[in-house]
């Protein structure tokens, strides 16, 4: 059988901009893009069926301007989300998350988007590999009331399964809570899944400042005042 390989395009990071390994923001460190501040980095899970431990320092967190909507491109080093097939199912399995906060009061974030950007699926003789990202949006930390995406380049039974941008929309919050949860697997010995890249965006939308709001609620009352002075007279 001839020989496959599939492999997702990666969108190239931004000149000049600063990468932080994550094990640096796992160890109380944040970023900032624009008016985003990412905080309260948390690993929440990891396992691999090779037994192997996991290196944050492998993945390299660089922030995303798109001219207002800002995020995160997370680039994946040295092989850490990359598995080789064993004849029965080889996985690397990673969860983390983090905090989303917006710095300027008059923005709120409304939306957040996935993508899958970089990896490779090479199957010479399999039929059965591939990259998985599920990710939860919540108020709080290890809520998902805000909602759920799912992102997939996959092989099922020689069908390629290539889904692999997802978005949730929400109604208007100052801060969220993200987890994320990867898993890259390969079936027979022949085959390996690769995740390099993959990236993340949050939409926003502008609110009045809180100082407006007030003069805004003033107006209102004095209104009232008025129509009750004229059914009085």
């Amino acid at each position: 059988m001839k020989k496959l390989l599939l492999a997702l395009a990666i969108a190239l990071t931004a000149p000049g901009a600063h990468a932080v390994p994550m094990s640096e923001l796992l160890n109380g460190g944040s970023i900032r893009v624009g008016d985003k501040l990412f905080d309260s980095w948390e690993l929440m899970f990891h396992d691999s069926s090779d037994g192997r431990s996991f290196n944050a320092a492998n993945i390299d967190v660089t922030g995303i301007d798109d001219g207002g909507d800002y995020g995160l491109r997370f680039n994946v080093l040295n092989n850490e989300l990359s598995i080789g097939g064993d004849d029965l199912f080889a996985y690397v399995d990673l969860m983390f998350g983090f905090r989303a906060a917006v710095v300027d009061p008059t923005m709120r974030i409304n939306g957040v988007s996935l993508a899958l950007t970089g990896g490779t699926l090479f199957f010479p003789t399999g039929t059965d590999l591939g990259l998985y990202a599920r990710e939860t949006v919540g108020s709080a930390s290890g809520l998902d009331d805000l909602g759920a995406m799912d992102a997939e380049f996959s092989v099922l039974d020689s069908v390629l399964n290539s889904d692999e941008t997802d978005s949730v929309g929400f109604a208007p919050a100052g801060e969220i809570w993200v987890s994320k949860n990867i898993l890259v697997w390969a079936v027979d010995a022949t085959d390996t899944a690769t995740l390099t890249a993959f990236d993340q965006r949050f939409s926003q939308v502008a609110v009045p400042e809180p100082a407006s709001l007030g003069l805004l609620g003033l107006g209102f009352a004095a209104l009232a005042a008025t129509r009750r002075r004229k059914q009085a007279a």
